[in-house]
């Protein structure tokens, strides 16, 4: 059955309802499982919640996915020796304004 894990001792206790529910918690806000969160504490593990949640980051990877394509389509145009306008740079430039608004909100928070 250890065969097939790296780590082949196990360590068990148990801890009451309240006393679970608050390693839940707590695992939670760093995007664990209770047991790896358990594990990394036990070990010594400084941690910080991460400031921006899952979901609010995955938006903002996917915003600036967007505004990467749009970067790539103007380059495009650039080295074709076509113009781009100045409202497609500035609509980019709203963009990336919005996006860093949106992570400046998140790290405060």
């Amino acid at each position: 059955m250890g065969e097939n894990r790296k780590e082949s001792r196990q360590i068990k206790f148990r801890v009451s309802d309240d006393e679970f529910e608050k390693l839940e918690q707590i695992a939670n806000s760093f995007q664990m499982s209770v047991p790896a969160f358990v594990k990394a504490k036990a070990q010594g593990a400084r941690m910080r919640p991460p400031k921006i949640d899952r979901e609010g980051a995955f938006e903002i990877a996917r915003e600036l996915r967007s505004i990467g394509v749009n970067v790539n389509q103007i380059a495009k145009r650039l080295n074709q020796g076509q113009n781009v306008s100045m409202e497609q740079l500035e609509g980019l430039e709203r963009k990336l304004n919005e996006i860093w608004q949106q992570f400046n909100s998140a790290l405060q928070k």
